[in-house]
């Protein structure tokens, strides 16, 4: 089998030659790097080709290229500005619909140097003011983060797929697509503790973010399935029993996931999701759900039993699942080869997919990576 093959088979949970192992490589930010070795066997400067020949070509591994698409567009007048003040860094949008701002301190830890984007991680824990406190504030976002229907943007879209296909096509691998971050984005928007507030105090407004981004992540699906994807991963990282019971993720993203699963699978693509920490309350609502697969589970956090895992989610999902980068790969190459033995005794070889949960970091011991790939070659086929 091919690794588009292999990959593609294990998430319809069939017969593959051997289990696919398939890893994410983190470079991390300038700012994380700061007195740290990089330990990833090529060079910061190589090119995504160069990168993904050494993965497939030298470690063996069955990659995914992944597919980068934006259909959204600021709408005509929008105008943007960015200012310090002292440690404060503000950014500010001038909308048709009113000024959208938010502030964040400044610091040796901030990322993005003088800006702050919309979605990422770094924003709660910096943020003095997020981006979405209200209505009013939403109303601003819409008109930044708008679905633009130009055949300029939809070239753009597609040229990116052919330019990921045609990298796919030299190494035999599938393609896969992120689209959707659902509360995981609104909460770097709104703030964590801020968005779990507002759930129960505004939960209206909660609601309306949510729906914004779901017609965009529909229109989205379909650009994708036009163009031939194989894979679409919807990232849920953030939407867990970390935040949320059951009841409020089946209230706020229940129905907006089965749809956007069923509109990936209409449209012939198979589907990831991604959640890491705080599953084992909602096994139930996960398993209820029509992704082909979960993507990123830490088997090593507290409570975590693969037993249970395979005994209410495997019966018709596939696992990427596999070492923690937190305890396992830190902690080196025994403590990573026992983790790969653990989960081909537990979950077996059918619909599983062996990854380094969430990520392989480029300060992590290179060493502790290479075990676990010794290890599935190892086990794999046994």
């Amino acid at each position: 089998m091919t690794s588009r093959q292999r990959i593609l088979a294990a998430l319809r949970r069939q017969d593959v030659d051997y289990v696919p192992c398939c890893s994410v490589f983190n470079p991390l930010y300038v700012t994380q790097l700061t007195g740290q070795t990089w330990n990833f066997p090529w060079r910061q400067d190589a090119t995504p080709e160069g990168r993904l020949s050494y993965q497939v070509e030298q470690l063996g591994l069955d990659q995914v290229v992944y597919v980068h698409v934006n259909l959204c567009r600021p709408q005509s007048g929008v105008e943007s500005s960015v200012w310090l003040e002292g440690d404060l860094l503000h950014k500010a949008y001038r909308t048709p619909a009113g000024e959208l701002h938010a502030a964040v301190r400044y610091n040796d830890a901030w990322p993005h140097g003088r800006d702050i984007t919309f979605f990422s991680d770094f924003n709660v824990g910096h943020f003095v003011e997020p981006w979405i406190t209200s209505e009013a504030d939403l109303e601003c976002l819409k008109c930044v983060i708008s679905l633009s229907e130009t055949k300029d943007v939809l070239e753009e879209a597609q040229e990116e797929v052919a330019r990921a296909r045609k990298l796919a096509e030299r190494f035999h691998l599938a393609t896969l697509a992120r689209v959707g971050s659902g509360l995981t984005g609104a909460m770097q928007l709104f703030g964590v503790s801020e968005l779990c507030v507002m759930t129960v105090e505004n939960p209206a407004l909660v609601n309306a973010y949510l729906e914004h981004e779901h017609r965009i992540n529909l229109r989205t699906l379909g650009v994708l399935a036009d163009c031939d994807v194989d894979i679409i991963r919807r990232n849920g990282f953030y939407e867990t029993a970390d935040f949320y019971g059951p009841e409020a993720l089946e209230t706020f993203v229940g129905e907006l996931l089965r749809r956007e699963a069923d509109a990936a699978r209409a449209g012939g693509m198979l589907t990831s999701y991604t959640v890491n920490t705080g599953v084992m309350p909602i096994l139930d609502y996960l398993a209820g759900l029509p992704f082909d697969s979960l993507f990123g589970i830490d088997m090593a956090f507290e409570g975590v039993d693969l037993r249970a895992l395979k005994r209410k989610l495997t019966d018709r999902q596939c696992l990427w699942i596999g070492p923690s980068s937190v305890y396992h790969l830190w902690k080196g190459p025994e403590a990573t080869r026992d983790a790969v033995r653990t989960v081909f005794e537990i979950l077996g070889r059918r619909g599983l997919i062996l990854v380094p949960c969430v990520s392989a970091h480029s300060i992590m011991p290179w060493e502790s990576t290479l075990a676990m790939i010794d290890e599935w070659k190892q086990l794999r086929s046994a």
